[in-house]
Parts: structure tokens; sequence; C-alpha cells
């Protein structure tokens, strides 16, 4: 296959991927699941991809690196492959198993899995911008034989994404991997769940005789509620699944306040459509308010008070969300 056709299409497959990731995270669940398939798909292609790429890699670094003064000019291509292999590496790994959620000192595999792929974009772009190749021409890239082999790499993806799937659920010690990706960690447990925090916060310390909850922005008059007025409200439970970007997932029984009693009696307008939920940290996560009105305010799960490091004192709860949207510590709810 044509040198500039293999890079322009690995150029394309890891753009699908990081679109696809980034999709499958911030969607709801009934929006996000193609792009679930999409994104294994494209990751078994990419692996093809490096196959012809390797040769490439080996022939250019060959040329450059034996002149002190062209060494610099690998550097972004470097840089960019050791992020790209870092992250399919990882990416492997988690789906056949071979990796688990505190294999990095408690920290998941999945998330530096999710990090270098995102390091890897402004990397990509540097080496692109410093070694784009305009010849030969895009019209003349595709003949026949580079159309053959394109058909041919598309059809082994199509083969060896299923092939992977099932050597994944081979080794899945309980058979209980969502279709996200994530890991079983236990269900039914109360607080005995991972405590994982994506964005690095620190855990704050909070007391609910002082903790306020602010309902601002369009609403008549803003409201503020203590933990006691917040609790003097319908209690509602239900069972619900959190699904971590980290890589597990856990069902348990959450109670609190409904966000649809909250937002009523803080008079939120007809004419509103979104709020977002915020942190005491500053994490801040908008939805639709039809999906938030059924969303929970918990103070429990399983009966127990949340602990610190689940979102003590009360915590967001979406069902169909990602873990990382349901907020934690939650200070304020914006409408807009």
């Amino acid at each position: 296959m044509p040198r500039r056709l293999t890079n322009l299409l690995l150029l394309a497959l890891v753009l699908g991927l990081a679109t696809s990731g980034v999709l499958g995270w911030v969607l709801p669940s009934e929006s996000a699941w193609p792009f679930w398939h999409l994104h294994r798909g494209l990751g078994v292609a990419l692996l093809l991809v490096l196959l012809l790429k390797l040769p490439i890699a080996r022939s250019s670094l060959r040329r450059r690196l034996p002149s002190p003064t062209l060494r610099l000019t690998v550097l972004p291509g470097v840089l960019a492959g050791l992020c790209l292999i870092g992250s399919v590496a990882l990416g492997l790994a988690w789906t056949l198993n071979l990796v688990s959620i505190d294999t990095f000192w408690g920290y998941s595999p999945l998330n530096v899995h999710v990090q270098l792929g995102l390091l890897l974009l402004p990397l990509l772009a540097w080496h692109a911008l410093r070694r784009w190749e305009r010849r030969p021409p895009l019209g003349s890239l595709v003949g026949r034989r580079a159309a053959l082999r394109l058909a041919g790499l598309g059809a082994l993806a199509v083969v060896g994404w299923p092939l992977v799937s099932w050597a994944a659920e081979l080794r899945a010690w309980d058979r209980a991997r969502r279709p996200t990706g994530s890991k079983h960690a236990g269900s039914f447990s109360a607080n005995a769940y991972p405590v994982t925090i994506w964005l690095f916060d620190d855990v704050p310390v909070l007391d609910a005789a002082t903790w306020r909850l602010a309902v601002v922005g369009n609403v008549p008059s803003p409201t503020t509620l203590s933990f006691a007025q917040l609790a003097a409200l319908p209690p509602r439970a239900y069972d619900a699944v959190l699904d971590c970007t980290g890589g597990w997932w856990s069902e348990q029984t959450w109670s609190g306040v409904s966000v649809g009693d909250l937002l009523a009696r803080a008079g939120v307008p007809a004419d509103a459509r979104e709020a977002a939920v915020v942190s005491v940290t500053g994490h801040r996560w908008p939805f639709p308010l039809d999906e938030l009105r059924g969303a929970l305010l918990a103070t429990h799960v399983g009966g127990e008070p949340l602990t610190p490091g689940h979102g003590y004192p009360v915590r967001l709860v979406v069902p169909g969300r990602r873990g990382f949207q349901w907020v934690k510590w939650v200070d304020r709810i914006e409408v807009a």
C-alpha cells in the first residue's frame, strides 16, 4: 500500500477512535452504544494498519537518525508513536483481561489508555505539521491494487472484531463485562465499591450541618437548602448501575431526594430546558431538564450514608449516564 495512503489511513483511524471514544463517554447509554462498537472495530483496524506502518517508520528512522542535525525532526513522530503504542497496548490488555482495575497502584489502566489517546492528538498534529506529505496527489493514491488492499483490511477488521470480543469473553472471570468494557466490581454492597476520581480532585471534608445546596439561575428566586431541609423532601430510592469510566461497574440501591421534586419546589419555569449540576470541587455537568428530573440526589447507598470518597453528603445519581457525570459533593444546580 502506498506510504501516503497508509499514513492517511492511520490518521483517520486515530481521529475516529478519539471521536468514538469521547462520544461513547458523554452521550447517554441509549445514544452511545453504536460508538462503543465502532470504537472496538476501529481499534482492530488500527492494529492491522500499524503492521503496515512499522516498515515505513523503520525506514524513516534508519535514514534520519545517523545525522545529528535531523534527530530532532523525528521527535514528534517518536513521541506520537510511543503514545499510540501505549494506548493501543493498554486498550488490548484491558479487553483481554491482562490488566485489572488496580494494576497501576489503584489507578485504572483504562484511564491511562484514555489519557495517552488524548495526548496523542496534539503530538500527531505536531508530527503532521512537520512531515505532511503532498505527493503523490490524493486522486492517484487509490488505484486498483490499493483498493483491493483496503478491501482486504476492511474484511480482516470485520472478522477480527468478533474474534477479539470472543477472546475477551473467554478471559472474563465472571462474564459480567458491560458493552462499555467495564468489569464488575461487586454489587449491592453499600459503600464497598471502588472509589475513583477521574479529575484527581482531593476528597473534600464536608460537614452536613454547614453544607448547603443552592438552586440558582433561571428560577423565580434562588433557593438554598440545608441538609435537614433537603432530607425533609419526599424520600426516593431505586437500584441503578454506576458504570465508571475507570473501567468498572457496580449496581447499588441509592436513596435520597428526587431532583424533580427539588426543581418543582424551587419553581423552575416551564421554558427552562437545561441545568448544570456543580460540585464543591468545581466539576460540573449539564443535563437536559427532562432527564435531570428523573435523577436522584443520593444521600445513602445500600442503607448507609455515603462515605466522603463516594460523595458525602450528596451525590447525583443519573441512570444511563457514565460515572463521571454522577457529580459528587453536589454544591448547586444552575438552571439555564
